[in-house]
Formats: structure tokens, C-alpha cells, sequence
């Protein structure tokens, strides 16, 4: 039991990040589809890297160069992937017009015009409200909002059914919806972040990423019949956003 939810970590890490492993590690079809168990957890783990480079690059250079270089080291540990998955939502529903056209889009690797501009307002809107906090908030703010905005995606897989067919994304393994003991775990690792460091923070931050996760969904559901992969990925950045500014507003 402890060595199968050893390889559901293991494997959820490899997944969801470019981080190697010193070991070999199975691939089982039903261990990956239990992955997103552990996705807060791996929140913590690139948050963690993220606001790391960011108290070391501000020792030296100034607290807007070291915001723009812990960005770019949360970029480089999980390969951009759920900043791809927001572009590919841009792309769809700005150019799609019905659920075939979108599921299409997000298919494609190109790049469009909604992509490029939603990723470019999305790390402007990053970097500005992370330039505005006080450095010494800065690297609570990462994790926090990095562990939170991937357990607000789980919101999400168990809600609502995946939009495509058997099949046709890689991603489905790492999108099935998992047990409600698994989600009250991912939930305890979600929001422990917040309760050790400000318990009453949890009260503002958890309500506004599930509001905003629970509108998502019934939007998807409205415009593609359920869920994508990319849909989680949009869904985290957002939320990312979200938790970003409702800290600042909060610690002031």
C-alpha cells in the first residue's frame, strides 16, 4: 500500500513537472489516473523552488528582476505546462465556435493571436501584483498560491466528466477523477500552507478559488460537454492570479 502510494507520487511528480528522479519509476495506467492526489503537494514543491530563486536573486539584484526569475523558475520546472494549457484555452473559446472547433484548437501546437496576448496580460498581471507586495510576503505568496490554485482544479475533475472520448488525450490518465477520500487528502494538503502560516486566510482565500472553480466548470460544460486537460491548466493559472491578488489585499 505505502510502496503503490509512493509510486502515485513519484509518478504524479514526473508528470506534472521536468524533474528527474534518481531511480526508475513503474508506469501503472490505474496509479497515474490516481495522480492529481498529490498535485497540491507538487504545488509546494515548484512554489517552494519558485520563491527560493526569488530570496536569493533579491539578496542581490532588485525585487522586480528576482519576481521575473522565480517566474521563470516555475516555468522551467513544470515545461510551461499549465501556461500551455491557458494559452490553448485562449485559443479555443476566442476562436472557436462551437464544441468540435474548440476541442480542435486545443489540439493544435500553434499559437494564436488569444494565446499570445492572454499569457502575455497573464504573467503582466503576475508580475505586477508580486512587485507590489513586500519582499518578505513575496515567497509566502508563491507557495501559497501555487499549492492552492492546484487543488481549486480538482474542483473541477469531480464535478464534471472529461469532454473527450477514450483515447484521444494523454492527459485523461492524469484527469480522472479521484475517490472522496483522496480529495479530502489533496484538500489537507491543499490548505495546510495557509493554516500554518494565517488560519483566517483560509476563509478568504479557499471560498473565492472555489467559487471561481465551480463557474468554470459549468462554463466548460456549457461550451465543450465537460472538461480538458488544458481546461485544468487554465483553470490553475487563473486562480494562481486570484489567490496572488486576494493575498495582497489582504496583508496590504
Amino acid at each position: 500500500m505505502i510502496k503503490r502510494e509512493f509510486n502515485i507520487l513519484f509518478s504524479s511528480l514526473l508528470y506534472f513537472t521536468r524533474l528527474s528522479l534518481p531511480f526508475k519509476v513503474e508506469y501503472r495506467k490505474d496509479n497515474q489516473q490516481l495522480a492529481l492526489t498529490w498535485f497540491p503537494l507538487i504545488g509546494a514543491i515548484v512554489g517552494g523552488l519558485g520563491a527560493l530563486v526569488f530570496w536569493l536573486v533579491n539578496l542581490y539584484m532588485s525585487q522586480s528582476v528576482a519576481v521575473i526569475m522565480s517566474l521563470g523558475a516555475s516555468v522551467l520546472v513544470t515545461g510551461a505546462f499549465h501556461e500551455d494549457g491557458f494559452a490553448d484555452v485562449c485559443d479555443a473559446f476566442g476562436g472557436g465556435y462551437n464544441k468540435d472547433q474548440r476541442l480542435k484548437i486545443m489540439k493544435d501546437s500553434r499559437v494564436g493571436a488569444y494565446a499570445l496576448i492572454g499569457i502575455v496580460l497573464l504573467f503582466s498581471l503576475k508580475i505586477a501584483l508580486l512587485v507590489e507586495a513586500k519582499a518578505l510576503w513575496i515567497p509566502v505568496i508563491i507557495v501559497s498560491s501555487h499549492v492552492v490554485s492546484r487543488w481549486s482544479t480538482l474542483i473541477i475533475s469531480m464535478g464534471w466528466s472529461y469532454a473527450r472520448p477514450n483515447g484521444e488525450s494523454k492527459s485523461r490518465d492524469t484527469s480522472h477523477p479521484i475517490s472522496w477520500g483522496r480529495f479530502v487528502w489533496a484538500t489537507f494538503l491543499g490548505i495546510m500552507p495557509l493554516v500554518l502560516f494565517e488560519s483566517w486566510m483560509v476563509l478568504v482565500t479557499i471560498p473565492v478559488v472555489t467559487l471561481f472553480s465551480l463557474l468554470a466548470g459549468i462554463w466548460f460544460q456549457n461550451r465543450i460537454g465537460g472538461y480538458t486537460g488544458d481546461c485544468l491548466g487554465a483553470v490553475q493559472q487563473i486562480n494562481e492570479v486570484l489567490i496572488m491578488t486576494v493575498l495582497l489585499v489582504i496583508i496590504g
